[in-house]
């Protein structure tokens, strides 16, 4: 098993995972009206890649580990 492999799918599963809440969907920092963009940005960066993590974790190497081995695979035949 490549680790570099492995560590590449596993951010990008991470990433696309996190995607509804980078783009805040279901976050509600924009309705408050002294919230500055910086604070905004922050929120939707520190919230869309923190929330349900656990989750997006198991998923992420559910993902890659089966990827791996289907390139595994490939290339032995």
């Amino acid at each position: 098993m490549k680790i570099k492999t492995f560590l590449l799918s596993f951010i990008i599963v991470y990433l696309v995972l996190s995607l509804p809440a980078l783009f805040g969907i279901g976050f509600v920092i924009d309705w408050v009206p002294e919230a500055t963009l910086l604070q905004k940005i922050n929120g939707y960066v520190l919230i869309g890649l923190t929330d349900n993590y656990l989750f997006k974790f198991v998923i992420a190497g559910l993902i890659s580990i089966v990827l791996q081995l289907v390139i595994s695979k490939r290339q032995r035949n």
